[in-house]
């Protein structure tokens, strides 16, 4: 938690009284944990020092005065880290000594929260009337926060000092920004146990590349082996190559079959995004080896770099297609067939059984999306060839020390936790831009139940899994709670904004209308279906079967401290994050709910999924915020 004060330690700088304010954490949680002197404390700013002041620091001699900060404790939000004596015990405050701040109130008109003042002007802020607005020092005139009429809250309204305590550092008015942690033991009776990961640590795995280092003849495989898995029947596939061929529409009708789903999308729009499509990913690449091994991995397209164009007739072909209607008729996969008199009867899930789905072919009986009407039979593009992503917004999502969803918001529409990140999407901008057009009229890139119909799906979601892969990588120290991953109540965004159902919480299984067996992905020979949680333990940057060439690249140069510097460390973004719904491992029998939330004046609300916290920051004269460094790290029973 930080009290908003400048560089000198005082607040409300630019007026003709700055003075020195104050701030205090107070919080109740759904199971009973509260705020005291049980939490530890860890001190990141202080001032003005005492020392500052002897030299003539004050009020009216701002410059004198002096602010020292101290560096955050790695992994110290994780659930197996343990304070030291950096850490002190949390002192508690009476309300008298700290005072309770503002009492925000909803606007109704207006549809906001409260009435936020600058902590150096102490006006109003200009943006909105400071109503659901934050003041940050880029943004001095606020910065438009969302916040729901439930989370408007009067602090003394749903807080009380015979249960919880209002606590700071020892010093009230000096330390400026605090971490503050708590561990709470599990109870397995009450809580979702997150399931221990007993995947086996890799010491090999096999390289993807980035499709345009292969070379000619490296590149003539992959294509090949494409084209095989295209015209070949499964039946004849498996006879010739083993288990693990599958023809490449079988992906293309796998991917419709979740999308379509009567209980809600089960790829798409939350949570279990990315596991769907790392699985699916892992499927198609399992297939593409058993046809020719010495491809050795799956390629991926990486959408930051434009040059050469991968939409030449060595890789992609044109975009638009330059056929008569869209078709694309150059390049690698020219002319690519789209199947017309489609059956689902022709497709079985894992266990052999007939698949229940409402999906039976476009509105012109070919495999394209269900209200599809387009009757060409080859792969259609109508957008651009110019599509380039951001390399600074792609190793901000990667960076981002924050929690599974707040990952997946981020590579999705740009946010995280709400607040916004990067502009673009980086999995659907592709999809939009190349494909081009909407609806029923689309390209198949775009087709969105069909787009794997263009080969650039694969390339595409191997990048996408890239960025999940590193994001794994630099949360390490999350692996043990799943990453935050919701174990139940998980909500949708897009079209499925607010809505939970199964499929997208940590123990479902993934799309199990046609789900994935361990048998399909290579992991034993079950046929049990996977689970979210599954492909969290088994695709993991330790456990995988495979690696990407930017990882293997920085970990040659110095480590996991390398890969940092390396990759992105100049963009690496710090952002307000939540935690899902609570969950807890057996390996350490602690759970982890994190709080973070919008700011309305100086009192903040915010609540996790599973273990709900109402969390004020109150202060006398002072402005709050919460971000990921005010996370109040709790272990919930």
């Amino acid at each position: 938690c930080m009290d908003y004060a400048s560089t000198s330690g005082y607040e409300y700088t630019e007026t003709t009284s700055a003075q020195i304010g104050d701030g205090v954490l107070m919080a109740e949680f759904s199971d009973g944990t509260v705020t005291g002197s049980a939490w530890s404390t860890f001190v990141v700013t202080h001032g003005p020092t005492a020392a500052s002041e002897t030299a003539g620091c004050s009020a009216s001699n701002l410059d004198a005065c002096v602010v020292t900060t101290a560096t955050e404790p790695t992994g110290w939000t994780g659930a197996g880290f343990e304070v030291d004596g950096a850490w002190a015990t949390a002192t508690e405050y009476t309300a008298d000594e700290a005072g309770w701040g503002r009492t925000p109130s909803w606007d109704t008109t207006a549809s906001c929260c409260g009435t936020s003042t600058s902590p150096m002007t102490q006006a109003t802020l200009s943006l909105n009337g400071g109503c659901s607005v934050i003041y940050t020092a880029e943004n001095p005139d606020g910065e438009a926060v969302a916040v729901q009429k439930s989370e408007c809250l009067d602090p003394q309204s749903v807080l009380s000092e015979s249960r919880s305590k209002m606590i700071w550092s020892s010093d009230l008015k000096k330390d400026n920004k605090v971490l503050f942690r708590l561990k709470v033991a599990a109870d397995a009776s009450s809580g979702i146990q997150c399931p221990v990961c007993d995947a086996v640590v890799r010491t090999t795995q096999r390289i993807r590349r980035e499709m345009r280092t292969l070379t000619d003849e490296e590149w003539g495989k992959v294509t090949a082996a494409m084209w095989i898995m295209k015209t070949t029947s499964q039946a004849d596939g498996v006879a010739a190559y083993g288990a693990s061929f599958r023809t490449y529409d079988y992906f293309v009708v796998k991917h419709l079959v979740a999308m379509v789903d009567l209980r809600g999308d089960q790829a798409h729009f939350g949570p279990m995004f990315m596991p769907w499509h790392s699985a699916f990913i892992l499927e198609f690449e399992n297939a593409l080896l058993s046809v020719d091994p010495e491809i050795l991995a799956m390629p991926y397209w990486d959408t930051t770099l434009t040059e050469p164009s991968v939409f030449t007739e060595k890789y992609f072909g044109s975009a638009p297609g330059t056929g008569a209607n869209g078709e694309v008729i150059d390049g690698a996969f020219k002319y690519w067939p789209i199947a017309s008199n489609f059956s689902m009867g022709d497709y079985k899930n894992a266990a052999g059984e007939t698949i229940s789905t409402t999906y039976t072919g476009s509105k012109t009986g070919m495999l394209r999306g269900p209200d599809a009407t387009r009757t060409e039979t080859t792969v259609l593009r109508f957008g651009t060839s110019t599509y380039a992503y951001d390399p600074n917004d792609f190793w901000k999502c990667a960076n981002l020390d924050s929690f599974w969803y707040d990952w997946y918001e981020c590579v999705e529409q740009g946010t995280a936790g709400g607040v916004g990140v990067v502009s673009g999407s980086l999995h659907s901008g592709p999809h939009a831009q190349i494909g081009g057009k909407s609806g029923d009229d689309s390209g198949d890139f775009e087709d969105v139940t069909a787009s794997p119909n263009d080969p650039i799906f694969f390339f595409h979601h191997a990048d996408v899994d890239r960025n999940a892969y590193w994001w794994m990588h630099v949360n390490a120290d999350k692996r043990a709670s799943a990453y935050g991953y919701p174990t139940e109540e998980a909500s949708g965004i897009g079209p499925y904004a607010g809505m939970t159902y199964y499929g997208q919480h940590l123990m479902d299984r993934m799309g199990d209308a046609w789900g994935f067996s361990a048998q399909d992905l290579g992991f034993s020979d079950s046929t049990d279906l996977q689970t979210n949680a599954d492909i969290l333990c088994k695709v993991s940057p330790t456990t995988a079967v495979y690696t990407y060439d930017t990882v293997v690249a920085c970990l040659a140069d110095g480590g996991a401290g390398g890969c940092q510097t390396t990759w992105g460390d100049e963009v690496a973004t710090t952002t307000t994050t939540t935690a899902a719904a609570t969950t807890s491992t057996a390996a350490t029998d602690t759970a982890i709910a994190t709080t973070s939330g919008s700011t309305t004046g100086a009192a903040t609300t915010a609540s996790t999924t599973g273990a709900t916290a109402t969390v004020s920051t109150t202060g006398a004269a002072a402005e709050a915020t919460t971000q990921s460094s005010s996370t109040a790290e709790t272990t919930t029973q």
